[in-house]
């Protein structure tokens, strides 16, 4: 009994809770019950912990170090963590990389394991950004993973602009690919200004799906305002079907399954 207690008030799980312990992250990495303010980089799902609270979340990145079933651990780095409160990315269902997509990059196959692939063929220049996408996150509540994400996608974090940061023909500018064609881009086509302009697009496409689907949970709505970034929100009618009428028709499943990847690897 007494080395229970002791375990307890060091913030160590005391219950097996093989749920978690025995689920590995995207991040091949086992998980560990921990308070959600102690996961580094937020990178943790639900229902995995049932000995505890709903506090508590199996943490995928407790390698990292700092996590406990108390709270209060560590952030993962001085960025912050840019987890949001726009939804919880991790536990989105997500069909992934279409054929159409996942071909960019020569990839034969699809679903969440091209989408995986696809984000690690640009992870060494997504962490060239990395403080500006904290930046951005921290600034809009928004989860780092997300923007990174949208990245990925839209310009390949870069590998896809020209010269002078426009995509698409010229009508996309930026790394998260403003349109021109209904927004006044703001900052450089690289910088922190110019991904806070993205989020809050994104942001903006999420309270527009909210009302358009008031019986939405907040992970619907995240995931309705991620698929309406790409083709607006009047595109997303129904949630099984939001990602017809999108690019490569799977932006949002390729997006939140780029996102959850992201996660284990510090975003």
């Amino acid at each position: 009994m007494l080395f229970l207690v002791i375990l307890a008030v060091a913030g160590v799980a005391t219950a097996d809770d093989w749920q978690c312990t025995t689920s590995l992250g995207g991040n091949q990495q086992f998980g560990q019950c921990a308070h959600v303010d102690s996961c580094p980089y937020s990178y943790y799902v639900s229902n995995k912990c049932p000995s505890y609270g709903n506090d508590i979340k199996c943490c995928y990145n407790c390698h990292l170090g700092g996590c406990s079933t108390s709270g209060g651990g560590s952030t993962g780095g001085t960025s912050g963590t840019g987890s949001g409160s726009y939804g919880n990315v991790m536990e989105i269902d997500t069909t992934g990389a279409s054929s159409q997509t996942a071909s960019q990059d020569n990839i034969w196959y699809s679903g969440t394991s091209a989408s995986h692939q696809l984000a690690s063929n640009d992870l060494s220049r997504l962490n060239n950004y990395k403080t500006q996408i904290f930046e951005a996150a921290n600034a809009r509540n928004m989860d780092a993973a997300v923007i990174a994400a949208i990245i990925s996608r839209e310009s390949r974090a870069g590998a896809a602009l020209a010269s002078d940061g426009t995509g698409d023909h010229g009508n996309g500018y930026g790394l998260m690919q403003v349109d021109i064609r209904y927004h006044t881009p703001q900052g450089g086509p690289y910088s922190t200004t110019h991904m806070k302009q993205g989020t809050q697009i994104l942001i903006d496409t999420i309270n527009c799906v909210k009302r358009n689907h008031p019986d939405w949970t907040l992970n619907m709505a995240l995931k309705g305002g991620i698929s309406g970034y790409n083709a607006g929100c009047g595109n997303v009618q129904t949630y099984a079907g939001m990602d017809g009428g999108t690019t490569g028709e799977d932006y949002a499943n390729d997006v939140v399954a780029r996102a959850q990847w992201l996660k284990g690897q510090g975003f």
